[in-house]
């Protein structure tokens, strides 16, 4: 029996000399893996067509575990994202946040979605960096974590424009006032709490228009890496290559 599932493929993996396992995050926000056989082939359509970001109707065949792949109408091959190692490794975080914030049996009709969302903003020229940023702040709850930007985490103070920095100490942002509280707290714009906040807030279908500066987006970014390393002990693949290639611009 045959089955006709759209979906974006997060994973693709070399298996034997010829054939490779895709995993697809479906419509329906299930992780599905797939058997390609004879995909690293020269002669093969499929090769193209079962890269990571790939959006399309996949159509296979599936009893028990893994599925076969039979054929894909891709709809988007997000080829954009190959071309440019920035955007690139920014769109891995963003599959990678997601593949890893849902269990393999688990269904999270959200998490496509928001994939959905992050893939369709880059193609729309928004940068990766910045979808990443969105990504990790919606991802937060699924990994037992949240943060807070809005309020001084010591005082309570809720004037946006006193915030200067967000203390892992208090566990939230921290005004000038309150600073000598914590000498380790990260020092931070009072634009990049506030817009971190906005961003966690606004649900992702009233987001159009997003333009940051790039120098916020570094530091929002920074500071995400952080609370993710620092809440929930993680460490992302794709983020060995975007420190990589910090290093190389600095």
């Amino acid at each position: 029996m045959l089955i006709k599932q759209k979906g974006i493929i997060i994973k693709s993996v070399d298996y034997g000399e010829s054939d490779k396992i895709i995993t697809i995050l479906n419509e329906h926000g299930a992780k599905i893996p797939l058997l390609v056989r004879r995909a690293k082939k020269s002669n093969s359509s499929l090769q193209a067509d079962t890269q990571p970001f790939v959006f399309g109707l996949f159509i296979f065949s599936r009893w028990k575990g893994m599925g076969t792949l039979s054929s894909v109408d891709v709809i988007n091959q997000n080829f954009h994202l190959r071309l440019d190692i920035y955007e690139s490794s920014y769109a891995s975080l963003c599959v990678e946040t997601i593949d890893r914030s849902i269990e393999d049996d688990e269904v999270s009709q959200y998490s496509y979605q928001l994939l959905s969302f992050a893939l369709e903003k880059m193609s729309e020229g928004i940068s990766a960096q910045l979808m990443s940023v969105i990504v990790l702040l919606k991802c937060m709850p699924a990994f037992g974590f949240n943060a807070s930007f809005n309020q001084c985490a010591v005082s309570g103070q809720t004037e946006q424009s006193a915030l200067c920095g967000y203390s892992f100490k208090y566990d939230g942002a921290i005004s000038e006032a309150f600073l000598s509280e914590d000498p380790h707290a990260v020092r931070l714009s009072n634009k990049t709490l506030y817009l971190l906040y906005v961003l966690q807030s606004l649900p992702i279908d009233k987001m159009d228009g997003i333009n940051i500066k790039q120098q916020l987006v570094d530091e929002m970014s920074e500071l995400m890496m952080m609370l993710y390393r620092e809440y929930a002990g993680m460490f992302f693949k794709s983020q060995k290559l975007i420190n990589q290639l910090r290093r190389l611009d600095s």
